[in-house]
């Protein structure tokens, strides 16, 4: 793997991008508020859309369950902006706790339905990475 280049790092998330690969990553840390939230999903948006991303793995291991107010923010405003940003991939690490994981699993099941979005579930990083990784480009 070459170049990463970290756009956000806090106690919450990690926002790292792959201009090689054209990918988009996010970590979540812990549980966070809705500003972390956004902040990091809206990051990557920006990065979308500046470099016509449409590759995303989201490592949402170590978060839970979000609040209701996210997750219709997440379903109302940001991902019609994604999809239309041209996101294509999605590589998934669901939360480890129940909660989070059913919540997940509900998003994954509406986003690749609803948005026509290759969805690919994993849990190990590397794994999903290199998922993406042979994935096109556009």
């Amino acid at each position: 793997m070459n170049e990463r280049i970290t756009k956000l790092e806090n106690e919450y998330a990690n926002l790292w991008f792959y201009p090689e690969y054209g990918i988009i990553h996010h970590q979540f840390l812990q549980p966070m508020s809705d500003r972390h939230f956004k902040t990091t999903l809206m990051t990557g948006l920006e990065l979308m859309r500046e470099y016509r991303v449409v590759k995303w793995l989201s490592d949402d291991r170590a978060n839970s369950i979000t609040s209701a107010d996210a997750g219709a923010w997440s379903q109302e405003y940001w991902l019609p902006r994604a999809y239309q940003a041209g996101w294509k991939y999605w590589a998934v690490l669901p939360p480890i706790k129940a909660r989070g994981r059913i919540n997940m699993e509900r998003l994954v099941g509406y986003v690749g339905q609803q948005m026509k979005i290759e969805i690919e579930v994993f849990a190990d990083p590397d794994d999903a990475l290199q998922w993406l990784i042979k994935q096109p480009a556009s």
